[in-house]
């Protein structure tokens, strides 16, 4: 479906950090370049706001990440990792996204949902007949729910510009290449095994028997 890019749409970007950054940690084991990401989806629009849902541990490893993306223009939602007495863990920000997202609507031409969740389908189905805004959706190809796909007005696939999505992506280079100036390989016969066919001596002719 052919949606309208113009540079008056106002965009707002809403990403899923979580969902994102462990598909490509999985699939390429590279990280995500989030810059690069909401830059090609605003493609020259107006940006109202775009904000990444993150998830803060104990430790603050990740604070140089947020600082990241704020340089980048890139807002930040943070909530705390959750530990259980059963060691399990739980990180989930979908409920505020899709507040948010619905909330910010009304001053809003287009959605853009950076993830892959197929459980989003219920709010872009809302999005676009509720609000009446454009939805679009941007994703690695690979590990994103059909339905999802099939429920915007538009699916980018990070997969078909990694080079642009990904930090430090290097392509696998699996061709072999043969210089064309070697003249191909000939298999010369040695001497050695060339069977020269040898000519037999001829036999001497027998005496003539002497006549007594």
């Amino acid at each position: 479906m052919a949606v309208i890019k113009h540079k008056n749409q106002r965009v707002g970007v809403f990403i899923d950090t979580q969902n994102i950054y462990h598909t490509a940690k999985h699939l390429y084991g590279c990280k995500v370049n989030f810059g690069n990401v909401v830059e090609a989806a605003v493609a020259g629009r107006e940006l109202i706001r775009a904000i990444a849902y993150v998830i803060s541990t104990e430790s603050g490893e990740e604070q140089g990440f947020f600082e990241a993306l704020t340089k980048r223009g890139i807002e930040t939602r943070t909530k705390d990792l959750q530990i259980f007495y059963s060691g399990s863990k739980k990180a989930d920000w979908d409920v505020g996204l899709a507040v948010d997202a619905i909330r910010m609507a009304p001053k809003l031409d287009t959605v853009i949902l950076v993830t892959g969740d197929g459980d989003f389908v219920p709010l872009v189905e809302y999005l676009k007949f509720n609000e009446g805004v454009q939805v679009e959706v941007v994703s690695f190809g690979q590990s994103s729910s059909a339905k999802l796909k099939e429920a915007v007005d538009e699916f980018t696939d990070l997969a078909q510009h990694l080079e642009h999505s990904l930090i430090g992506y290097r392509p696998k280079n699996t061709h072999v290449h043969t210089p064309k100036n070697n003249p191909p390989q000939t298999h010369e016969k040695s001497e050695k095994s060339v069977h020269k066919t040898e000519t037999k001596k001829p036999t001497a002719t027998k005496k003539a028997k002497r006549l007594v």
